[in-house]
């Protein structure tokens, strides 16, 4: 079956899961994401949104351990139609439904751009990370005046 790598890119971001199974010992860390998976999911839709929709490249690097999360996991937590409308958004074609490989390799390099999006967010904003991103999140759902989606 299909699978879904970890990018080098979301290691840093590991302690934000509330899962994460390594020493964390910064009290500043708040967990905003329940598992690695909605991480994933997350950095992929993020990143999707940064590169606006624009196709990634393939010189993702992905992490040896934690091992890549199985597909089943995305269909069986619900998590499976975000990536579905990001890779049908992002190939244009709706035979990318039936193509799970294509759909992983889409969701990986979107999510590790999304990953190096978010530290680099959480590096200009010291803080809690969920606030930041939180507040990114706001500030994107509630455009100024002049400002276009």
């Amino acid at each position: 079956m299909a699978s879904i790598r970890i990018p080098e890119s979301a290691i840093d971001l590991l302690p934000l899961c509330r899962r994460y199974d390594g020493n964390n010992s910064d009290p500043l860390i708040t967990p905003c994401f329940d598992t690695y998976a909605d991480l994933l999911v997350f950095a992929a839709s993020f990143g999707f949104r940064e590169m606006s929709g624009a196709l990634p490249n393939r010189t993702t690097r992905f992490a040896d351990s934690p091992y890549p999360i199985d597909l089943a996991i995305f269909k069986n937590d619900r998590r499976y139609p975000q990536l579905l409308l990001i890779a049908l958004a992002a190939s244009q074609d709706r035979n990318v439904v039936r193509d799970e490989d294509l759909i992983c390799k889409l969701t990986e390099d979107y999510a590790a751009f999304g990953c190096e999006r978010i530290k680099r967010l959480l590096d200009a904003s010291p803080g809690l990370a969920h606030v930041t991103i939180a507040q990114r999140i706001a500030e994107e759902a509630n455009p100024g005046p002049g400002d276009q989606i």
